[in-house]
């Protein structure tokens, strides 16, 4: 049974969630802010899909509704809530120092309603018991405090930079999911096994090695390997009369072509045209492929609960799927 709902994110390369139209019809634009309503309370996401019903999308089911588009006042509270955040994130680090924890607060997140806060961490420690500063946070803050702890990528996720190519990094600009990645992609697609260009700025092997991993596979299975002796085609039925009149020397995987030493010990370079080869189109790498590495995944701690006023029934928590692709998130 297909459904219509809007695509949307609520951090910039942040994961993708789905949501119910509400009263957006076709009037909504790509990029353009939302106020959401979730479990947790009302949110403010970025359109990134809109309205739909391709059976593509109807994987996950919807987190909420779209509750109205975004207004001048709630812009307002957007830039509000990201002036807070930052002082919030010195609040807790002073708040970790003084309890002394033995971990790295990376920064904090408000939902839009100000129903919740999001403490992002990291911690070279095994174990460590959190309850003391989760209650003292939640006290400070006067709201619910989920803590997260992040893994390497994740960290950087958060903190961002710039990557050896210059452009600031994909997990911070548009990857919002990570793709296992192995030397085996390197060695595939014939780099230098060289540990400091392979590895990125999170100290992990480099994401970028997997978005060329797929046409270097469908050019390496279909050219002659190296130390190959085969027949070129202008050399019908064996007329040279040898078992194979040439022997690949030289593979260009760039350039679709490969170098052949000649049964007469002359040279030459053939491209895969002139062998007869040709090659299947490779889709586009899709943006997040694959999943975690379960060492990149942490779970996220509990969030502390708050005594709601007059009894009040608290509101039940999203099963460990916060919004947005928060760094850390643990749906894959």
């Amino acid at each position: 049974m297909s459904r219509t709902v809007i695509g949307a994110r609520f951090q910039t390369a942040g994961r993708m969630y789905f949501f119910e139209p509400g009263p957006i019809t076709d009037d909504v634009s790509v990029n353009e802010w939302v106020i959401v309503e979730t479990e947790l309370g009302q949110d403010a996401a970025r359109v990134q899909i809109l309205p739909t019903d391709s059976p593509l999308v109807q994987v996950d089911p919807p987190l909420g509704r779209v509750v109205r588009k975004a207004t001048a006042t709630d812009k307002f509270e957007l830039a509000k809530h990201k002036r807070r955040e930052a002082d919030s994130t010195q609040a807790a680090k002073e708040l970790a120092q003084r309890i002394g924890l033995d971990i790295k607060i990376l920064g904090t997140d408000w939902q839009f309603d100000g129903g919740n806060i999001v403490i992002f961490y990291s911690t070279e420690a095994t174990t460590i018991d959190l309850s003391r500063y989760s209650t003292e946070v939640a006290a400070q803050f006067g709201t619910r405090v989920e803590l997260r702890r992040l893994g390497a990528r994740d960290e950087t996720k958060i903190l961002t930079g710039v990557g050896t190519c210059g452009l600031e990094l994909c997990c911070s600009s548009w990857l919002d999911k990570f793709s296992n990645i192995s030397i085996r992609m390197a060695k595939e697609q014939d780099l230098p096994l060289n540990q400091s260009k392979l590895t990125g700025v999170c100290g992990r092997l480099k994401c970028c090695l997997i978005y060329e991993l797929e046409t270097y596979q469908e050019v390496k299975g279909k050219l002659p390997k190296l130390g190959e002796t085969f027949h070129i085609p202008s050399c019908v039925s064996g007329q040279c009369g040898t078992g194979g009149c040439a022997q690949t020397q030289g593979v260009s995987m760039t350039k679709e072509e490969i170098v052949v030493g000649m049964y007469d010990g002359t040279k030459q370079t053939l491209t895969a045209e002139e062998l007869g080869v040709t090659f299947d189109p490779v889709p586009a790498h899709v943006k997040g492929v694959g999943t975690y590495g379960s060492d990149e995944i942490p779970r996220p701690e509990r969030p502390t609960p708050l005594p709601a006023p007059g009894g009040a029934r608290r509101r039940r928590r999203r099963g460990g799927r916060r919004r947005g692709g928060r760094p850390g998130d643990t749906a894959g």
